[in-house]
């Protein structure tokens, strides 16, 4: 799932495109803001952090889903104040539910972890085969 907010803020041309055919694939799924208690969260939010940060907490939180997210600082502690540890998954994370769930070999995480270290987002393990 991907709120509409977190689409609005892909400016990069390629990342547009890829997450476009995602969608079209069924892959991930667009969802809005549905009610009052989700845009009250939203608003709330929205005074501490962006707003595609904030519909996927606002989100998360009223509809008892989990988020991912790789942030340090204020979204990860508003994240914990209001999910739990538990509800919150982190880029290596969704990679091993990937990697559970039959979507991607272990070789395809890591040649993609590869390409994310290439990028300077660095992942603290050799190869996920660790982590399965």
């Amino acid at each position: 799932m991907v709120p509409e907010e977190v689409i609005a803020e892909i400016t990069e041309p390629v990342q547009a495109e890829l997450l476009n055919r995602l969608v079209a694939d069924g892959i991930l799924e667009r969802v809005s803001l549905a009610d009052a208690s989700e845009l009250g969260v939203f608003a709330d939010l929205s005074n501490r952090l962006g707003l595609g940060e904030s519909a996927c907490l606002a989100i998360a939180q009223t509809r008892g889903w989990h988020v991912a997210c790789d942030e340090k600082r204020i979204f990860l502690r508003e994240a914990k104040q209001r999910l739990g540890d538990a509800r919150i998954i982190n880029t290596p994370g969704v990679y091993v539910l990937f990697i559970r769930a039959g979507l991607l070999s272990v070789e395809e995480a890591d040649a993609a972890k590869a390409i994310l270290e290439h990028h300077r987002f660095r992942i603290a393990l050799a190869s996920f085969r660790d982590l399965i």
